[in-house]
């Protein structure tokens, strides 16, 4: 909650007058945090820079908490809890995450069961919000990154006036997210009288973004699932015509070798049996037939003019030099996966394929009205 507040006013204006404040400079800011971290992002013109940079500043440091926008708040984040509880892909993702990462009560990596959040949110209170703001917020160990017309000096000079003497109260400490084998499980959920149904699957892979399998799983999950193109987009959405939404997604570890390979499926009830026969039968046509030399070739152009493209976008590059601030890395590591992609060949597309998507080790949650399809 506290996170949740960083934006809804500070010690100097109410919500209203930071919003309009915000306006006037013509600058658009996204301000969060978590139980692990906090960040903002935004942008504005250049002669707005300095008094954009000062509003972040005021809003992280010195948040009002406002007694009043703190109930709306709750009252707001319990409603939508409240409303997930018979939403499919909630309740399938939910379950999934679980399932994948089953971390014990309290511990900050843990996804909560819908009834335990609803009491943790009920039983927060203001005072609580302040002391976590209190004990935890700081700038001692962030990150910041600038992109666009702006001058370096000024704006170097800006920061260090604003941040310079925000220290934080508590020594940082990066939360690990180990490697655990995937216990292979598969859930159900009934949703009445909602129309479409979810599927939410996959299984933890040990491996990162800087492990030697990483590009040629990247362009194995391509072909496979994580685009319009990729195979089962074509045969399950668009051959079958049984998904309104079908793919994969690979969300890679940065340090720890922990990635999540996931599957998703948006269909109607009375397809369930369908889609999981399509998907099974594409996963078991890819990893015994294997992919060929023009869909690796298709798939490796694709990703690399994407990072091109990626990379002339302003938003991304202040993001990907605040994670290389943290990771400790460069550009040299960006250029090092281009190469890495580039040299993928049919022969490692295929075998990181088998050896990281395993059949018999998935999690498999489903989520719809299937009663009334039977």
């Amino acid at each position: 909650l506290a996170g949740s507040m960083l934006a809804l006013g500070t010690r100097e204006r109410s919500r209203q007058a930071f919003d309009d404040a915000l306006d006037a400079l013509k600058a658009k800011v996204s301000i969060g945090g978590s139980s692990a971290q906090a960040s903002a992002s935004g942008e504005t013109i250049r002669a707005n820079l300095a008094a954009t940079l000062a509003l972040v500043a005021e809003a992280l440091k010195t948040p009002a908490f406002d007694a009043a926008e703190f109930d709306k708040l709750k009252r707001a984040q319990l409603a939508a809890l409240e409303a997930s509880r018979t939403d499919p892909e909630a309740i399938a993702g939910r379950a999934f995450n679980r399932r994948l990462k089953p971390w014990p009560a309290g511990d900050v990596r843990e996804t909560p069961a819908v009834e335990e959040q609803a009491r943790r949110l009920e039983a927060a209170t203001l005072d609580r919000v302040k002391a976590f703001h209190g004990g935890f917020y700081g700038g001692s160990d962030a990150e910041l990154s600038i992109v666009g017309d702006f001058d370096p000096a000024e704006a170097r000079a800006t920061v260090e006036r604003l941040f310079g003497d925000w220290k934080s109260p508590s020594a940082y400490a990066r939360v690990p997210d180990p490697y655990r084998e995937t216990a292979a499980a598969s859930e159900r959920f009934e949703t009445p009288d909602k129309a479409n149904a979810v599927y939410v699957g996959g299984r933890s892979l040990a491996l990162n973004d800087r492990s030697p399998d990483y590009a040629a799983m990247l362009v194995a999950d391509r072909i496979f699932g994580s685009a319009t193109e990729s195979r089962l987009f074509a045969v399950v959405r668009q051959k079958l015509g049984l998904s309104y939404g079908v793919g994969t997604w690979l969300d890679e570890g940065r340090i720890d070798e922990n990635s999540t390979l996931g599957f998703y499926a948006i269909f109607a009830p009375e397809n369930l049996d369908k889609v999981r026969v399509a998907i099974a039968d594409e996963l078991k046509r890819a990893l015994g037939e294997g992919f060929t030399a023009e869909e690796v070739a298709n798939a490796k152009r694709a990703l690399l003019e994407e990072r091109k493209s990626a990379r002339a976008q302003d938003g991304v590059l202040a993001s990907a030099l605040v994670s290389q601030a943290w990771l400790k890395r460069t550009w040299a590591e960006s250029a090092e996966l281009d190469r890495a992609i580039d040299a993928v060949g049919v022969e490692s597309a295929n075998a990181a394929f088998r050896k990281y998507v395993k059949p018999d080790a998935l999690v498999d949650v489903y989520a719809g009205h299937f009663a009334k399809a039977r």
